[in-house]
C-alpha cells in the first residue's frame, strides 16, 4: 500500500488480488523467495473507522501451492481540519510454516501515525515479535508521487529497535530496511515494479545465506 488508510470521503469496500514474485516485509523475505497471491477485503467508513485483512498463499518448492499467512488491521483514521490525517490502530499476522522462519508465528502491533497528501509517518510497537519474545519499536516514513495520469512513484525507509534489554541472538539491536518503486494503473489493474533491501547482515532462509536486496514485481487486480 502506498499510504495507509487515508480518510474517505464516504463509505467504502474494497477487495483486490495480487499476484507478486515474493513476499518481503521490511526487506526479508517471508516466502523464501518464492511467488505468492494475495487477496485482501477492506472498510472505510464515514466515521474514520477501518477494517481490512488478507490471505495469502505461495508457491513451495516442494510441496505445491500452501496457506503462508493470514493478516487482518483495525484502526480510526481522523483528519485534522485541512491539515493532516491522525491514524491509530493494530495489526495481527499468522504465519504458517512454510514462512521463511521455518516455524508457524503469531504476533500483534500496535500503531500510531500521521499521514498527508504524499506522506506518511507511523511508530510500531510489537510486544512480542514474531514470536521471538522480544518487544521492538518499529518507525516508517513512506513518500509517493503522481507524475502522470494512472502512473505513481513510491519510496519508503524504516529502523526496527529491539525495544528488551536483551538483543536476540545473531541479529542487530538496530536494523533498517528500504524500498522504492513504480506502479501504472491500467483499467482495473495496476503494475508494480520495486527493489527492497535492509542490513545490516544477509537474510536467511531455506537453509542458506541470502542478499539483503531482491527485485519485486507483481501485479494487483482492484474489484
Amino acid at each position: 500500500m502506498l499510504l495507509a488508510h487515508p480518510t474517505q470521503a464516504i463509505a467504502a469496500a474494497g477487495a483486490s488480488l495480487s499476484v507478486l514474485n515474493e513476499d518481503v516485509f521490511r526487506g526479508r523475505s517471508l516466502s523464501e523467495g518464492r511467488p505468492v497471491a494475495v487477496g485482501e477485503l477492506s472498510y472505510d467508513d464515514l466515521s474514520g473507522f477501518y477494517i481490512g485483512g488478507s490471505i495469502t498463499g505461495v508457491a513451495t518448492r516442494h510441496s505445491g501451492a500452501q496457506l503462508l499467512g493470514v493478516q487482518g488491521y483495525a484502526g480510526y483514521a481522523r483528519r485534522i481540519g485541512s491539515g493532516p490525517t491522525l491514524d491509530v490502530g493494530i495489526t495481527n499476522a499468522r504465519y504458517t510454516h512454510y514462512y521463511s522462519g521455518s516455524a508457524g508465528v503469531d504476533y500483534t502491533e500496535f500503531y500510531a501515525g500521521i499521514i498527508t497528501d504524499h506522506i506518511s509517518s507511523h511508530i510500531r510497537y510489537s510486544p512480542n515479535y514474531f514470536g521471538t519474545g522480544q518487544a521492538t519499536l518499529y518507525g516508517d516514513l513512506d513518500g509517493v508521487l503522481r507524475p502522470k495520469d494512472k502512473w505513481r512513484l513510491n519510496a519508503h525507509v524504516g529502523l526496527l529497535v529491539q525495544a528488551g534489554r536483551q538483543s536476540l541472538p545473531h541479529s542487530a539491536r538496530r536494523r533498517y530496511d528500504w524500498r522504492i518503486g513504480a506502479s501504472r494503473d491500467i483499467g482495473h489493474f495496476s503494475l508494480q515494479l520495486g527493489w527492497a533491501g535492509s542490513g545490516p547482515g544477509r537474510d536467511y532462509y531455506a537453509g542458506s545465506p541470502h542478499g539483503r536486496s531482491s527485485f519485486l514485481f507483481g501485479a494487483t487486480y482492484i474489484f
